[in-house]
């Protein structure tokens, strides 16, 4: 098996545009993935938190990874596979071979709690059988399943486990797994932060990338933001700033409702999330336009015409 090295720099967490009725939006689809490749983005991820893809059917999760791998433009694809059954994520990921995901992000699955030896297992087991590389995903908030560090490194030695997505917003966690994986020269694997307020600081520690749901609205922002850190820090800081406050704005919601409302005001994609999550109530709709035209997201000409 030929493991691909993932790409350094910054990466979309990508949103799936849907109906109100959950259906997926293809035009939509076609139209963001546009947007965040004009915006330079190093790789796409469909599918993940901010992608729904536990809201989603495995049906859904590949058309729609199919869909972006036919229209990413050669980017890297690193697909979400949401796991309860383990058989079943198993089928998914055989089925992203077929269609020429580069990779698969898998967090563990959220319901029972799992010991560092399962969790180890676990893993070991999928990227044995695996046709595609695998991701680890740690976002403990969500699956209540952190990923230790003593773990990570342990299974960054497997020859198809080839990275790492942290969304625990944990600095601390993240220098500890650079320094754990970085000192062996002989590992290829790449970690990623999922925290778009951390760009800086994820970098700073040693992090090879993001992938983020800002990249959705502000795919430029956060290239610009990872390629000055080594070459000016003082401006990386300043559109970290702003960044961050695109960010704040945006966490409206039941997740990620308020990053679709905000790509619905560019004319992107139907502000409503997979149902049962609802869409922003219309205060915090017209305070979201107020906060995108203020963070000259938004121009008056699109406020008007999204309105």
């Amino acid at each position: 098996m030929v493991t691909p090295t993932l790409p350094r720099g910054a990466m979309v967490a990508l949103v799936t545009p849907t109906t109100p009725a959950g259906e997926v939006d293809p035009g939509a689809l076609d139209r963001l993935v546009g947007h965040v490749v004009a915006g330079g983005v190093a790789g796409i991820s469909p599918c993940g938190s901010t992608g729904e893809g536990v809201r989603l059917t495995s049906e859904q999760r590949l058309d729609v990874t199919a869909r972006v791998v036919e229209r990413s433009s050669g980017l890297p694809v690193i697909a979400g596979v949401p796991m309860l059954a383990l058989p079943d994520a198993e089928g998914e990921l055989a089925d992203l071979g077929s269609l020429g995901a580069t990779a698969a992000l898998v967090a563990p699955p959220g319901y029972f709690p799992m010991s560092d030896a399962e969790v180890e297992n676990l893993y070991l087991r999928l990227a044995d059988a695996s046709p595609v590389p695998l991701v680890l995903y740690n976002i403990p908030a969500f699956t209540r399943i952190p990923l230790s560090v003593h773990v990570v490194a342990r299974l960054a030695r497997h020859e198809n486990i080839v990275g790492l997505k942290d969304s625990s917003r944990d600095l601390e966690y993240l220098q500890s797994l650079v320094a754990a994986i970085g000192d062996d020269e002989v590992i290829d694997f790449r970690i990623y932060t999922g925290t778009d307020t951390m760009l800086v600081a994820s970098a700073l520690a040693g992090a090879d990338g993001s992938i983020a749901a800002s990249a959705n609205l502000v795919p430029d922002l956060g290239v610009q933001i990872l390629n000055l850190v080594s070459t000016d820090l003082r401006r990386a800081i300043e559109l970290q700033r702003r960044l961050s406050a695109i960010v704040a704005s945006c966490r409206r919601g039941t997740p990620p409702a308020g990053w679709k409302a905000a790509l619905s005001l560019l004319g992107l994609c139907d502000p409503a999330p997979v149902p049962p999550a609802l869409p922003l109530a219309a205060d915090a709709m017209e305070r979201l336009r107020y906060e995108m035209r203020e963070a000259a997201v938004l121009g008056s000409t699109e406020a008007r015409a999204s309105g």
